[in-house]
C-alpha cells in the first residue's frame, strides 16, 4: 500500500522522506513530462512524503533545493523517481534532490526516470549522521544497457539525501558572504528581490575610490555547482591576505553578485528563475527582476559612468572547462588583457580550457550585454560537471592570482 502525505514531515527517524510528488506517480503510473511552459510561468512542484507502508520505506522532496516530480513502486525493493524540469522547452540540466529511508535495513533500487531527457549527474549522497558528501560508488550507481539510471542504496534505519551534485544553498552562500565581509570590511547589500520576494545579496569591497571595477557574478543556472564553486574560489583569492591581493584591493573595487536565481536555487530548477525564465537570456530584453536589478546595481556600483568595467566573469557550469569570449572584444588580441589571461591559463593547465568565441551580437546572455553596454573584457567561465572541488578551487584560484597580475602589470588595459 501507498500513501501520500504533502503535510509537513515530522521528526524522527522513522519520518518518511524522500522525494517526488507527482500524484499519478503514486499509484505506479508512468511519469509525465511537464507541458510547454507560458513564457511567464513554472509549475511549482508539489512537495510531500511518498510512504510504501507495506515495504516500510519512504522518501520526500522538502529540502531546500530537492526536486523531484514523482515516485513510484516498481516491485519488491525497486522504485521509480521522476525527474523533471520545471517548464519545457528547456537546457537539458536534469536536476534532481530527494531523501529516502527505511523502518528496518534493507537495500532499495532506485531508477532516475528522465523522460525525453539523458542523464547528466551522478548521484551524490549523504548518509543522516555522517559529516558529508561523496559520489554514488560503482557498486552503487550504473547506467545499464537498457540506458536507464540505477542507484542500489543500502538502507539502515538512516534517512539518506540523494542529490545531482552536492548542493550549495541559499543560507550558505549568506554566511560565506558575511565572513568575507569580516574579513575584509566588504559591503554586503540587498540590491533587489526575486520573483519570489528572496534578496539578491551583493558583496562590494576594495579600494571604494578606484577607478576600476572587477565584477564577479554567477548561479544564473541553479544546477551549476562546480561554477558556484569556482566563484567561491576566485573571489577568496582576490580576498586573500598575501601581498598582490592587498595591492590589488588598494586599486581596485570589486563587485560580486553571488546569487541571482535564489527562487531556482530554493526551488531545485533545471535552469529558470521561479517564471522559468532564463536569466541568462534576459541581458537586455530585462523582463526578470532579477537581471533589472543587477544591471542597476552595476550601473550604480560604475558610479554613471565615471569608473570603467576592467573585468568581468560570469561562472556557469556545463560537460566540460570553456571559457565563452566575445569575437569583437579587443581584449582577446595578442597582448590584451583577456589574452594574456588566457594564455596564462592554458599555460598551467595544457589542453583543459577551450575558448569558444561568439559575436556580440548573439544571444541575450550576459557576456554579450556586458561588452555592448561597457566595452569591457568579459568572459562567462564555464567548469566541468565532473570537475573535483579541490581542482576546481586550483583552477580558479589562479585564474584570480593572474587576473591580479595582470592588472597591476604597468599600463594594463583591456
Amino acid at each position: 500500500m501507498t500513501s501520500i502525505d504533502s503535510r509537513p514531515a515530522g521528526r524522527g527517524r522513522r519520518r518518511a522522506w524522500g522525494a517526488l510528488l507527482l500524484l499519478a506517480w503514486a499509484a505506479g503510473a508512468a511519469a509525465q513530462p511537464a507541458g510547454p511552459a507560458e513564457p511567464t510561468g513554472a509549475t511549482p512542484q508539489a512537495r510531500g512524503v511518498w510512504r510504501f507502508l507495506d515495504d516500510g520505506v519512504a522518501f520526500d522532496n522538502r529540502q531546500e533545493g530537492a526536486r523531484a516530480g514523482g515516485v513510484r513502486r516498481a516491485g519488491e525493493g525497486r522504485y521509480g523517481v521522476a525527474v523533471t524540469p520545471e517548464t519545457q522547452p528547456i537546457n537539458p540540466s536534469p536536476w534532481y534532490g530527494f531523501r529516502v529511508g527505511a523502518q528496518r535495513p534493507r537495500t532499495v533500487e532506485i531508477a532516475l526516470d528522465y523522460g525525453a531527457f539523458r542523464h547528466r549527474y551522478r548521484p551524490w549522497l549523504r548518509r543522516e549522521g555522517e559529516p558529508g558528501w561523496r559520489a554514488a560508488g560503482e557498486d552503487e550507481f550504473a547506467i545499464g544497457d537498457d540506458g536507464v539510471a540505477r542507484l542500489a542504496l543500502a538502507l539502515d534505519g538512516r534517512d539518506v539525501e540523494v542529490f545531482a551534485q552536492p548542493p550549495i544553498g541559499i543560507g550558505e552562500v549568506e554566511r560565506w558572504a558575511a565572513a568575507l565581509a569580516a574579513r575584509v570590511g566588504a559591503q554586503v547589500e540587498t540590491i533587489g528581490r526575486s520573483v519570489q520576494g528572496r534578496p539578491l545579496p551583493a558583496l562590494a569591497f576594495g579600494e571604494p575610490t578606484a577607478p576600476d571595477l572587477v565584477l564577479v557574478l554567477g548561479r544564473q543556472h541553479p544546477p551549476e555547482i562546480t561554477g558556484m564553486r569556482a566563484l567561491l574560489a576566485f573571489v577568496e583569492a582576490l580576498a586573500g591576505d598575501d601581498a598582490r591581493a592587498r595591492d590589488f584591493r588598494a586599486r581596485h573595487r570589486v563587485l560580486v553578485l553571488p546569487l541571482l536565481n535564489p527562487d531556482g536555487v530554493a526551488e531545485g530548477h533545471w535552469r529558470g528563475n521561479a517564471r522559468g525564465v532564463d536569466l541568462n537570456r534576459d541581458w537586455g530584453p530585462f523582463r526578470e527582476p532579477e537581471t533589472r536589478a543587477a544591471a542597476a546595481a552595476i550601473a550604480r556600483h560604475l558610479d554613471g559612468g565615471g569608473r570603467r568595467l576592467a573585468f568581468a566573469i560570469d561562472f556557469h557550469s556545463t560537460w566540460y572547462d570553456i571559457l565563452y569570449t566575445v569575437t569583437e572584444d579587443p581584449s582577446r588580441a595578442p597582448g590584451g588583457l583577456l589574452r594574456g589571461w588566457m594564455d596564462d591559463l592554458r599555460a598551467r593547465f595544457p589542453d583543459r580550457i577551450q575558448e569558444r568565441p561568439g559575436p556580440a551580437a548573439g544571444s541575450a546572455v550576459f557576456k554579450n550585454w556586458a561588452f555592448r553596454a561597457y566595452g569591457a573584457p568579459v568572459v562567462t567561465y564555464e567548469v566541468g560537471d565532473a570537475t573535483g572541488e579541490a581542482e576546481t578551487a586550483a583552477l580558479a584560484g589562479f585564474a584570480a592570482e593572474r587576473l591580479m597580475a595582470r592588472l597591476a602589470a604597468p599600463g594594463a588595459a583591456p
